[in-house]
């Protein structure tokens, strides 16, 4: 492993980094696609705590729970996988040096970067499982809040509504973690192939959030409504 696989996944780490704060924590946060469905959230449990049958506010959280079940248990395919590519290590490094690009691939740099792979998405896997958990508290809560017209729903209905946006929050770092180790994959061929593929998915991942059809159709739609401010607004 050279020094500038070193420089690289430092780079791609800062890029990370850089890109959570972006989106999460910055002063552009207000801007973002995430922002928006932050407020979405809000307004949706207002109007749950105004219904009298919540069947389909328990059918959504439901749903929500399922897809994140199903990352969970690919983040945890993946870490297996990668096991295999460490066994079959001897079989790949052949292939990339008999293949038309004849790619020289150190032993020990390709042990490295196997299991950075991993430990990508094993942190996938540990946010997914929290963010089930989430949603499982969320359930709970929705099932928990007083029926409409009745003391204390609006509180109620804004806790319910934190707690789903803290499982959003943790499902989406781990669904860009998952985006993220695209780049890693380039990394196998050469450092600057990693380079630029963080490049590449770090201006996707932004642009999703800053410039989007969804993001713009999300924005649009906070004009119904004015959603009540959110103590982890940042989360």
């Amino acid at each position: 492993m050279t020094w500038f696989d070193g420089g690289a996944l430092v780079f791609f780490l800062a890029g990370w980094w850089f890109l959570s704060w972006l989106i999460d924590h910055s002063p552009w946060h207000r801007h973002t696609l995430s922002a928006a469905m932050k407020a979405q959230r809000h307004e949706w449990m207002r109007q749950m705590g105004m219904r009298e049958v919540r069947l389909v506010d328990a059918n959504i959280i439901t749903g929500l729970q399922q897809a994140t079940s199903f990352f969970a248990s690919t983040a945890l395919l993946a870490v297996g996988a990668g096991f295999a590519l460490l066994t079959a290590a001897d079989t790949i490094i052949v292939a990339f040096e008999q293949s038309f690009v004849h790619l020289q691939i150190d032993r020990a740099a390709f042990y490295v970067k196997t299991a950075v792979l991993m430990a990508l998405y094993a942190y996938a896997f540990f946010k997914f499982g929290w963010a089930y958990r989430l949603f499982n508290y969320s359930a709970v809560m929705l099932a928990a809040t007083p029926e409409a017209g009745k003391p204390g729903v609006v509180e109620a209905a804004r806790g319910v509504a934190e707690m789903n946006i803290a499982a959003a929050g943790q499902f989406t770092h781990g669904l860009r973690a998952f985006f993220l180790a695209i780049a890693i994959l380039a990394w196998f061929i050469t450092w600057w192939a990693f380079v630029i593929a963080t490049l590449v998915i770090m201006a996707a991942l932004a642009n999703r959030q800053f410039n989007s059809r969804a993001r713009n159709v999300a924005h649009s739609a906070l004009g119904r409504f004015t959603a009540p401010a959110s103590a982890n607004d940042r989360s």
